[in-house]
């Protein structure tokens, strides 16, 4: 697969017949599809992201539509399906740097698809038992990157806000600035609160389990 694919607009080869092996998730900002939602095949992810489906073609990848999956003869079941099995069989490997006692985590291989790896929950899983910090904090700031990170308390918060920012404002498909704690399941995106010289952690009001 060609480093850092992105969309392919042109409406060839988008046959879903025959190219099971090549269907893989993706994540977007929600506004995407606000305007078309007929359109797309999607599902919600957090308040912010939706899941669409993407049909792989080596250097590029073409976003599913509706109409891709009725020509098929498939179900969204299939399809998330198969996307999910073909995701979690791509390899990749993580980067780990430790900052003021927080593990930073980084799942970024050349395949588009790192930000997708955030859907797979044994993973999360596997890194939250790791831990050794208060918190486990997640951030899929755009498609060629996951950050996972060991958190000590709200300055562990407050340094993933900031890299999950300063990822987002320099990826080609930028995904969310909002971070989020990782805890049994469910997502709970944050932002960093400032009022005078003091700034504190603002959880959203309801969890999100995906």
């Amino acid at each position: 697969m060609a480093e850092r694919k992105n969309e392919n607009q042109q409406r060839i080869n988008t046959s879903l017949i025959g190219q099971n092996e090549r269907i893989y998730p993706v994540l977007r900002h929600a506004g995407l599809v606000q305007k078309e939602r007929e359109r797309w095949v999607y599902q919600p992810h957090t308040a912010d992201t939706v899941m669409l489906y993407a049909l792989d073609q080596g250097d590029g990848y073409s976003l599913i539509e509706q109409r891709m999956l009725q020509e098929a003869g498939w179900s969204e079941e299939e399809l998330h399906r198969l996307a999910m099995d073909n995701l979690q069989q791509l390899p990749f490997t993580v980067k780990t740097q430790e900052v003021g006692g927080n593990r930073i985590h980084f799942i970024s291989p050349a395949d588009g698809y790192a930000a997708s790896r955030i859907l797979l929950e044994p993973l999360l899983r596997d890194f939250d038992r790791q831990k050794t910090g208060d918190t486990l904090g997640v951030a899929i700031p755009h498609q060629d990157v996951l950050i996972v990170a060991d958190l000590v308390g709200d300055t562990g918060a407050h340094l993933l806000a900031r890299l999950t920012y300063d990822f987002a404002s320099k990826g080609q498909v930028p995904i969310s600035v909002l971070p989020f704690f990782w805890e049994d399941g469910e997502l709970t995106p944050f932002l960093v609160v400032s009022h005078g010289n003091e700034t504190h952690i603002k959880r959203s009001p309801e969890n999100e389990k995906r």
